[in-house]
């Protein structure tokens, strides 16, 4: 017998495998004065962030990973990149949460880690086809029969998953800052095929 997980969400997950540098902590803590209120936490006023030559390598790092979930994940034939649009840096301190979201007007969105306690951090995905309204009491759950399913994290992860999908923090535990760097991205290049008349040309 085989159970396939047909139509599967693909969760990226990889580290960067660095300490961060000095420059990059340093601007990391001068953003924290430089926020807006969310629903339950706080993110930088600068939604560019990536822009800033102190994340110039990080920047790098990220659009290597996020063109590698392409080529590994979706398959273009076509010669398509992925950019990255949006980003902005989010802190979450203990009490505080993240509600639950998606990321119109984007196809992979990403968090990058740069404070997170593996010991209390999660980020926690709804799953988009699971509505049972006549539902058994779970004896264990597993990737099919759950509503939610969550990842631990640790600092210097990365996660990139389809934009779509619906995520969010849960109430913060533990006394540490989290620092998150989240990401919206598009595509550039060919879409589509002129004899199929789907051609879409984004530059």
């Amino acid at each position: 017998m085989i159970i396939n997980s047909l139509f599967a969400t693909p969760i990226y997950k990889t580290n960067i495998d660095r300490a961060f540098t000095k420059k990059e902590l340093e601007f990391v803590n001068k953003q924290k004065k430089h926020c807006i209120k969310n629903k339950g936490n706080f993110n930088t006023k600068n939604n560019y962030i990536l822009n800033n030559k102190e994340f110039k390598n990080i920047k790098e790092f990220l659009g290597t990973c996020c063109n590698d979930y392409l080529h590994k994940v979706i398959c273009p034939k076509n010669n398509v990149k992925l950019y990255i649009t949006q980003s902005w840096l989010n802190y979450t301190e203990k009490n505080q949460y993240h509600h639950k979201h998606n990321h119109p007007n984007s196809i992979i969105s990403g968090v990058f880690y740069l404070n997170a306690d593996n010991k209390n951090d999660t980020i926690t995905f709804t799953n988009p086809n699971h509505v049972m309204q006549i539902k058994p009491t779970i004896k264990e759950h597993n990737i099919w029969n759950s509503d939610t399913w969550w990842y631990p994290l640790e600092t210097g992860e990365l996660i990139l998953f389809p934009s779509t999908t619906k995520h969010q923090v849960d109430i913060k535990k533990g006394n540490n800052i989290r620092v998150s760097l989240a990401f919206n991205t598009f595509y550039k290049g060919t879409l589509g095929t002129s004899t199929g008349l789907t051609e879409l040309n984004i530059i």
